[in-house]
């Protein structure tokens, strides 16, 4: 599954949760999945991180055209967040996305005022993942989002845990998490299976999968 969503921007329905570093190819990877639109297809993002670029989405998809299907709406703070999000549903009354996007799901999350009550927080972004496993289900409609981790240590060894994993892991249908190993190579991982790629100016390529 790894290998196709990566090579092939084969994406199951449902919703995706990759869940990485900064620089471990999260972005690009939303990027690439639009490699393959068909005639009839869009792509909306939800751009958390405010970090979209038409330049860098063009070297990676490598075709002019497709930038005119890609739909982004840039998300400034978590009402906004909320606002748009919570009525994904409008978009797909008259479009057909091959994908929907979140960039950043949790960012505007992670770093709040000492007074705000972190339960309130999780609650938030419950609400919006059962609300976009809901429309996934019933509108047929793939969603992928991309998430930081928190990285430390246990026992001598390095531990990825995603920023309110536990919430989003409940509602995803697939989990990834990307990992850094060495200067070149990066490691995508969903349940036992593992795919080894590397990141350059043209997107993620694989290397090999175990």
């Amino acid at each position: 599954m790894l290998s196709s969503l990566l090579e092939n921007s084969k994406i199951p329905l449902g919703v995706t949760h990759v869940a990485g570093a900064p620089n471990s190819g999260k972005t690009t990877l939303l990027y690439q999945l639009c490699r393959n639109l068909s005639k009839e297809k869009k792509v909306l993002i939800f751009d958390c991180e405010m970090s979209f670029s038409a330049q860098r989405l063009q070297e990676v998809i490598k075709k002019r055209d497709i930038l005119k299907k890609v739909i982004v709406i840039r998300i400034t703070d978590k009402k906004q967040q909320l606002l748009n999000i919570m009525k994904t549903h409008n978009f797909l009354m008259n479009n057909s996305f091959h994908f929907i996007g979140i960039n950043g799901f949790t960012n505007h999350f992670r770093f709040t005022e000492k007074a705000t009550n972190e339960i309130s927080i999780h609650r938030r972004l419950g609400i919006q993942m059962a609300y976009l496993m809901k429309i996934s289900k019933e509108l047929k409609q793939p969603i992928v989002l991309t998430n930081q981790v928190s990285v430390f240590k246990k026992n001598d060894k390095q531990i990825l845990k995603s920023v309110a994993g536990q919430i989003i892991n409940h509602y995803s249908k697939t989990n990834i998490v990307l990992q850094h190993i060495n200067k070149k190579l990066w490691k995508a991982r969903n349940e036992d299976v593992e795919v080894y790629y590397t990141l350059s100016s043209g997107g993620i390529e694989v290397v090999s999968q175990k």
